[in-house]
């Protein structure tokens, strides 16, 4: 079994779907856990400190050790780690969970949330991530699992959310190749699961019900806690995890078409092979194990 004991972790977006059973099965492992959580709605509105405090309890009631933390990840990111030095003593995991969603359609009204998603979402991420680094070099085999989405393909009404969540995917492999030299792993997940977002969002009633039945949160952390844990031997990678379904998110290239003296027209002509899929090889991580380097392409 995949053990946590000895390990501090931090869980922002703790308190609620996904969070919390992130929280619950790392603690459920041994791990010490700072469960973060603003307790604002899914669209970042207001703040409340039961659904920190909620799971804190329910960890603490089945033997577990926690803390609750009620900072905000875009101001608050040194005093979430504060709040694990100074309870705990180290530092070993970040989960970066916590995010907002609203759908808005896209137009010169929209550029306010483009702003606030990528506010929490994505410099949250990196916020957190940053105040946490020197102790997760400390720690010998520091882990970052951040929270991407399998919305990267494009959903509509959703440019803002999908923005927030491509600038993770991209900031988790370009981290990822820093972090080789200090020994951390950075991956991150592309979840699927039935929580307040998927609640709220303007999705038929007969999806809302399936994502209810069939893919809940607990179904997506053994995940999270695999790439937590110090046997973790991936980083850079992006996992979508849905309803008992793992599946690795590449990016991929592919072989193309060459021409060093290429016209607008040369495109026309030969956009084929330049969509063409069947040469695609995923792109790994430079300098890591993980299949398919950058530069493999170019050879």
């Amino acid at each position: 079994m995949l053990r946590f004991d000895g390990k501090v972790a931090i869980v922002t977006g703790g308190g609620r779907g996904l969070g919390r059973s992130h929280a619950l099965l790392l603690a459920s492992r041994g791990a010490s856990i700072v469960v973060n959580d603003f307790g604002s709605s899914a669209a970042g509105q207001g703040s409340d400190t039961s659904p920190a405090d909620d799971v804190v309890s329910e960890i603490i009631a089945a033997g577990g050790k926690a803390v609750a933390n009620y900072e905000s990840v875009s101001t608050g990111a040194e005093a979430i780690v504060r709040t694990a030095i100074e309870t705990f003593g180290r530092l070993d995991i970040v989960v970066n969970n916590a995010g907002i969603n609203h759908m808005t359609p896209f137009g010169p009204e929209a550029i306010e949330g483009i702003r606030q998603h990528m506010e929490v979402n994505f410099f949250g991420t990196a916020a957190v991530t940053a105040a946490a680094w020197p102790h997760l070099i400390a720690s010998g085999a520091g882990r970052v699992v951040n929270t991407a989405s399998p919305t990267l393909v494009g959903f509509e009404q959703q440019s803002a959310y999908v923005a927030s969540k491509g600038a993770i995917f991209s900031f988790t492999r370009t981290l990822a190749m820093e972090a080789l030299k200090v020994g951390i792993r950075v991956n991150a997940i592309a979840p699927t699961a039935y929580t307040r977002m998927a609640a709220e969002a303007e999705i038929p009633d007969d999806l809302k019900k399936m994502l209810e039945n069939s893919m809940t949160t607990a179904m997506v952390s053994p995940t999270v806690a695999y790439l937590a844990h110090e046997d973790c031997s991936i980083t850079g990678e992006t996992l979508l995890s849905q309803g008992g379904v793992m599946q690795r998110f590449a990016l991929t290239m592919n072989t193309g078409y060459t021409n060093a003296e290429v016209t607008p027209e040369d495109i026309r002509a030969n956009l084929d092979a330049i969509l063409d899929d069947a040469s695609s090889k995923p792109v790994g991580i430079i300098g890591s194990d993980n299949e398919g380097s950058l530069l493999d392409l170019f050879d």
